[in-house]
């Protein structure tokens, strides 16, 4: 079944300059989301997020602010992010990201932040080792599962994108010996929701509006 959501034909190979950052770079321990046709003000007021900066760069203070939102006191339940405008189908998206977080692959947080439009995240933690993909469409979660486990899927409609899926390259079958693409494919899935092709130029270039939200 194919879900012609867009124009998008994105496959894994077109996100492969993410390999080299998956062992120790910036995609070693990341989540990002994009949420359709609301302003990063927006996004950052739906999740509850007390603001810090209004303009930051994805450098050393964003990093290193997101890491420590992990030691005392708060041990994980509160996570920095940021949040900046991107290009997508139909129009604007926000597109939100966190350096070694989980608020948007978090559904019960992600839940009220998608009423009324399209939401899709992603998350990998090269730590554990854990990753995780889910589109919620207006608060309900269509889909979800971990890109290495991808034949394991469940939410509303867990088939949906099967035949997106394959053509990216995700690893579906029960027997098969080798295991596909998992973060990059989660990145061209993502894209083919969305419209919105992830680059490195777009992250560094881009200015986020930070701040920091509880998970819930």
């Amino acid at each position: 079944m194919s879900t012609n959501f867009g124009r998008s034909k994105a496959v894994a190979a077109d996100y492969a300059w993410i390999g080299a950052d998956e062992d120790g770079g910036l995609f070693s321990a990341y989540c990002l989301t994009l949420v359709r046709g609301i302003t990063p003000q927006e996004f950052m007021d739906r999740l509850g997020a007390r603001i810090m900066f209004e303009a930051l760069e994805l450098a050393d203070e964003f990093i290193d602010l997101s890491f420590q939102y992990w030691d005392e006191p708060h041990y994980g339940d509160v996570q920095f992010i940021g949040a900046t405008t991107v290009a997508g189908d139909g129009g604007d998206w926000t597109l939100a990201l966190e350096v070694n977080g989980h608020l948007g692959v978090t559904p019960s947080t992600m839940g009220p932040v998608s009423a009324g439009t399209r939401l899709v995240s992603h998350r990998y933690n090269g730590g554990n080792g854990v990753g995780d993909f889910s589109w919620i469409e207006d608060g309900d979660v269509r889909l979800e599962f971990e890109p290495l486990f991808a034949r394991n899927r469940e939410g509303g409609t867990p088939d949906a994108l099967l035949e997106d899926m394959r053509q990216i390259g995700f690893d579906l079958e029960e027997d098969r010996e080798e295991t596909g693409p998992t973060t990059t494919a989660a990145f061209a899935l993502a894209e083919r929701l969305t419209g919105v092709r992830v680059t490195e130029a777009l992250l560094d270039d881009a200015v986020y509006l930070c701040g920091t939200a509880a998970v819930r």
